[in-house]
């Protein structure tokens, strides 16, 4: 369940209810801030919606302000278009967004592979290519085209989900935001699946900064 805060006529949100427990710890959330839900019909405090919940040991807000700011903002175009572009270019939009995606994901999760594994992924498209255009200026059909292109599906794949990994690591550690990802998604819809998620952390990051500025 995802909850809106209100304060000083603005409301900020959607928050899960660990964004409820990790920012009334830092101070950042107050506990007699009013909550609201759509399973709600009334607002009610923080303090109510917490209740006796333990709330986990965080950082302090100061430091949880400087730890965002170091961390460089998601390639924020929207999911749409992703899938649009991918749609005209048959394929190859994503394949190029993809990478931009897994290095933005290199910069805040060093540990990350991702950028590495759709890169061989990227080289192998385009030996494919390459071989399949001197072939056909030969008149001679490329013996392995076949499974080039199965070992580049499974590159692929394999870049994926080592992106997925990267990412929940990421967001449910040094940013906390809950983020869940499927299994399924990532497997057919890769960068765009990954790219709707990160418009929502564009969004959530937003909205945080628009908090603190009216605290």
């Amino acid at each position: 369940m995802n909850y809106f805060i209100s304060r000083g006529g603005q409301q900020f949100g959607p928050y899960t209810l660990a964004d409820l427990q990790r920012y009334a710890a830092s101070g950042e959330v107050l506990l007699t801030d009013l909550a609201t839900s759509e399973a709600m019909t009334e607002p009610v405090t923080v303090a109510q919606i917490i209740g006796t919940i333990a709330v986990p040991p965080i950082l302090t807000a100061v430091d949880s302000v400087s730890v965002r700011e170091i961390y460089p903002d998601p390639p924020n175009l929207h999911w749409g278009l992703v899938l649009l572009f991918a749609v005209i270019s048959c394929g190859f939009f994503t394949i190029a967004w993809e990478l931009v995606q897994a290095a933005w994901l290199k910069k805040i999760e060093p540990q990350s592979k991702a950028i590495y594994i759709y890169g061989s992924a990227a080289l192998a498209l385009l030996f494919i290519f390459i071989t399949s255009f001197l072939s056909s200026l030969n008149h001679s059909q490329f013996r392995y085209a076949a499974l080039l292109q199965i070992v580049y599906y499974v590159v692929t794949l394999v870049g994926r989900f080592s992106f997925r990994k990267s990412m929940e690591e990421h967001f449910n550690g040094p940013e906390p935001m809950a983020l869940a990802l499927s299994g399924v998604m990532t497997f057919f819809f890769g960068g765009i699946y990954f790219q709707y998620h990160i418009n929502d952390i564009v969004r959530r990051k937003a909205a945080d900064r628009v908090y603190e500025m009216a605290r």
